[in-house]
């Protein structure tokens, strides 16, 4: 509590010293503690210089998610009031699933700096390298299980949201759960859920938002296709205020969405690049190519095969092949 006053205080005044004697008054402990408090910031990461008779500015900060910023940066109602932020877990969902079985309220967010066994689409596993965004929402909609796969929908179209009006970048979507920026990906999304008889219990959507991690992390095979919010603005991003601008945006199309979920499906197609274009969609047991003519009510894409068939195709990976 102490050292988050600290540094709201330095902040404060980027450009002045603030002495010891000051940061000790308006924080109401000894100005050792306030040392004290100084030296565990320098060991987070923080630039803070000090000079004898003048006291203590602040240089630089940390690309590291505090949970206090967060808190404080957060204009929600309730997306991420419940918040747990840890510096490394196995799977941001795995973690969400296990709170939502013990009644964790709706919006409680988990978040990491890394996974160590993130999950992707079919099972795959998510590389997380440092400097990105993995978080997970508990969500309690009441709706039927079919409709569950319009979430992934609805979570698209809100980091495409966020990416292309706190960021001006031209953030587009690719059935199922990716979100690109030319032709790379940027972000990709997994729901994961509970439920009874057809009835939803809770439903968990997990984001990964590449922001500014090292692209040379990731094996070459993977790199190509992938892209990063640094890497397209040409800057390092702030997690904290674009974390917290997506939990917003994410309220609002989660609510929209429980409101009217025509109007959720109606900007899904403004923003996607699927529809229209000859696709090649690879399942777990077959393959199947033909014209993407849009998507049904249940989220699932609706693809003309070559020899006229309709199927509905309820998961798998996509390649965009132009209509020429």
């Amino acid at each position: 509590m102490y050292k988050d006053k600290i540094l709201r205080l330095l902040r404060s005044s980027p450009a002045d010293f603030l002495s010891g004697e000051e940061l000790a008054r308006k924080t109401g402990i000894s100005r050792t503690m306030v040392w004290k408090h100084i030296k565990s910031l320098e060991q987070e990461g923080f630039g803070i210089e000090a000079v004898p008779s003048q006291g203590y500015r602040i240089l630089s900060e940390p690309d590291t998610l505090r949970k206090s910023d967060i808190l404080q940066g957060l204009r929600t109602k309730f997306m991420g009031r419940t918040l747990h932020l840890h510096p490394a877990v196995a799977s941001t969902n795995t973690l969400a699933m296990e709170m939502a079985s013990l009644s964790s309220p709706e919006g409680s967010v988990v978040i990491a700096e890394t996974q160590t066994a993130g999950k992707g689409r079919i099972g795959r596993t998510w590389i997380s390298p440092k400097g990105n965004l993995y978080f997970s929402v508990v969500l309690k909609p009441n709706m039927q299980l079919q409709k569950a796969p319009l979430l992934t929908l609805m979570g698209a179209v809100a980091v495409a949201s966020t990416v292309r009006t706190m960021l001006a970048q031209q953030a587009v979507i690719k059935w199922p759960n990716d979100v690109l920026i030319g032709q790379k990906k940027i972000s990709g999304l997994l729901t994961e859920m509970s439920a009874e008889q057809d009835r939803i219990k809770y439903i968990v959507l997990g984001i990964g938002l590449n922001v500014n991690m090292d692209l040379v992390a990731l094996p070459s095979d993977v790199r190509r296709n992938i892209t990063t919010v640094a890497a397209e603005t040409g800057k390092n991003i702030r997690r904290t205020p674009l974390l917290c601008q997506l939990l917003l945006d994410l309220e609002h199309w989660y609510r929209v969405f429980l409101e009217d979920e025509e109007l959720v499906l109606s900007e899904w197609k403004k923003l996607n690049v699927t529809i229209g274009n000859r696709v090649t969609v690879r399942g777990l047991n077959d393959t199947l190519e033909g014209l993407a003519q849009g998507i049904d009510r249940e989220g699932r894409l609706i693809i003309t095969l070559d020899d006229g068939s309709v199927v509905h195709v309820a998961s798998g990976d996509v390649t965009l092949k132009p209509v020429s």
